[in-house]
């Protein structure tokens, strides 16, 4: 049975790196040429990795075993031929606590990692979320710093996650066990596996009635990353300040793009100067504010005390280090109704109280575009956005035909709030 064990482990070995070899040279032509998965093909999955959680709630300890399945997936990429990629499963998982609270963690994509020879660091710190209600997960609060876990508002504590090699005999008593307790619901398995539809995606999931089923509605986590000026740039912010000075006040994208992005013949990018300040004060690292934070790929959290994260290469994005503040808006799902379809405003709140801005995010549905397009004429209705943090009304930017907030959040002339979001969905992972 020794001599099999070891067989096994080295034909899925050979799978793991023809699937990932294939994967890498095939992922960049597939986005831009588009792809259609074959629907008569599921995914095959050939190897496995256990990871365990060990986190604290309520002062009482809670591990969290997830068996990860890698597998591979035929497609067909327009005007080629057939190909395969790896995918991994399940993205997310999460277990109800004595209290109907829930909480759910990532896991990370290792379908190309030999976890023997390169162990995953001991200090990998993968993205973990807490749920109000486990029986119901339209919001979620994301934990994306090591710092995270310290605050009074924290509802739990990180102790360690670690990740090794599993066999398909682990795999499946895994399913016939834990797996039953997971509190994501789960759609069609051939739907989840082909086209990629699951609970956090949405479009396609529900009810065609439900309004959560309309295209692009997904779940995605929003906070902002709380970005320092640097000292010789302050004077391009402070001549917008208001009279009076507020703490919070607010300053339009037209005039901050310049001052991050233009280039001045005498000078570097400025944008490099506001990367260079948040490097040297330690709140940044590798991240990328512009953009999609990186959590969603799957490479856990870039922490300040180590690692942290699985990317391998030195220079890529991995997101954790930077500092965020939470927010919500009015227009998310569950608490927005129909009246925001005639509604002339709405609210954004975002909080810093207790340690909220310490590095979380609010996870939840942006119904924006469902309450406020008009496909009749193809416009977004305008609407104001009354921006709130920690309960106070900071401003109002009127006439906004963007998802809020339509201006960036000053903080007196230190930082610059800069939205930071990431969806729930990774086109590489399925949820079973």
């Amino acid at each position: 049975m020794a001599n099999a064990g070891v067989m096994s482990t080295a034909a899925a070995n050979l799978v793991r790196k023809a699937v990932v070899l294939a994967s890498s040279l095939l992922f960049f032509f597939a986005v831009l040429a588009g792809c259609r998965l074959d629907a008569a093909e599921d995914v095959k999955f050939g190897w496995f990795y256990r990871m365990v959680v060990e986190l604290s709630h309520g002062g009482e300890p809670l591990n969290i075993e997830v068996i990860i399945g890698c597998g591979s997936q035929q497609r067909q990429i327009l005007g080629e031929g057939r190909s395969v990629r790896a995918i991994w499963a399940p993205y997310i998982y999460g277990v109800r606590t004595k209290n109907g609270e829930g909480v759910l963690v990532q896991s990370p994509n290792v379908c190309d990692r030999d976890v023997v020879k390169e162990p995953v660091t001991a200090d990998f710190l993968p993205v973990v979320f807490w749920a109000p209600d486990a029986g119901n997960l339209e919001f979620l609060v994301a934990y994306l710093h090591e710092r995270a876990y310290e605050q009074p508002v924290s509802k739990l504590k990180f102790n360690r996650a670690t990740i090794t090699e599993a066999t398909e005999a682990d795999y499946k008593v895994w399913r016939e066990t834990k797996w039953k307790d997971n509190i994501v619901p789960i759609g069609d398995r051939r739907e989840d596996h082909i086209n990629g539809r699951s609970y956090f995606r949405g479009e396609g999931f529900f009810p065609k009635e439900d309004s959560r089923n309309k295209l692009l509605l997904r779940m995605s986590c929003y906070s902002f990353l709380r970005v320092p000026i640097p000292s010789d740039l302050q004077e391009l912010i402070r001549v917008h300040w208001p009279p009076g000075h507020p703490h919070y006040w607010l300053l339009a994208w037209s005039t901050v793009r310049p001052i991050l992005f233009e280039e001045k013949p005498d000078v570097t990018h400025y944008w490099e100067k506001f990367l260079a300040e948040a490097k040297r004060r330690g709140v940044l690292d590798r991240e990328e504010p512009r953009g999609l934070a990186t959590f969603y790929e799957g490479k856990g959290v870039n922490r300040q005390s180590g690692v942290g994260h699985i990317e391998r290469a030195p220079k890529s994005l991995a997101s954790g280090q930077g500092l965020r503040i939470p927010f919500r808006v009015e227009t998310g799902f569950p608490w927005a109704t129909e009246r925001m379809k005639t509604q002339g405003s709405f609210d954004l709140h975002a909080d810093t109280e207790n340690g909220a801005d310490q590095g979380f995010a609010y996870c939840y549905r942006d119904m924006f575009g469902y309450y406020f397009s008009q496909p009749s004429i193809g416009k977004i209705r305008a609407a104001d956005h009354r921006i709130f943090v920690d309960g106070k009304l900071i401003g109002i930017w009127p006439e906004a035909k963007t998802m809020a907030p339509g201006a960036v959040i000053v903080e007196r002339d230190e930082y610059l709030w800069l939205n930071n979001d990431f969806p729930l969905t990774h086109e590489l992972a399925r949820m079973q």
